[in-house]
């Protein structure tokens, strides 16, 4: 399982993240700064791992600083995709990202949970 991880990890960019597989779950560890110039690439993530079988994800957003418009269209078109055929939730949205949901009412999109262990229930 860690030849997939850091063969798919092998098509991100600059994004600090990491992968690991619980239950038949993905769960993404994501770090930083999420914007245009990289956002997408957790579409081709995202993905990589769909194209391997796998359909449930956690993204845990707990050391996300700061997000915009790209990374919320990204994670929209994930949960759509996986919506009819398995599972995409975000976990430990803090901070400025935080209010960017709380603004656009995008709780009412997105299942939420305070961390990786809710999430996982």
């Amino acid at each position: 399982m860690e030849k997939i991880h850091k063969e798919i990890l092998g098509l991100m960019g600059k994004i600090d993240i990491d992968c690991r597989d619980e239950k038949d779950t993905i769960i993404i560890d994501l770090a930083g700064q999420l914007d245009v110039y990289n956002s997408p690439e957790l579409n081709l993530l995202v993905g990589a791992y769909r194209n391997r079988g796998f359909n449930k994800f956690i993204i845990n957003l707990e050391n996300v600083t700061y997000l915009d418009s790209s990374t919320i269209s990204v994670f929209i078109h994930c949960y759509q995709t996986l919506k009819d055929e398995g599972r995409f939730v975000l976990a430990g949205l803090q901070g400025a990202p935080k209010e960017v949901f709380d603004m656009a009412k995008l709780h009412d999109v997105f299942q939420i949970f305070p961390d990786t262990a809710s999430a996982m229930k």
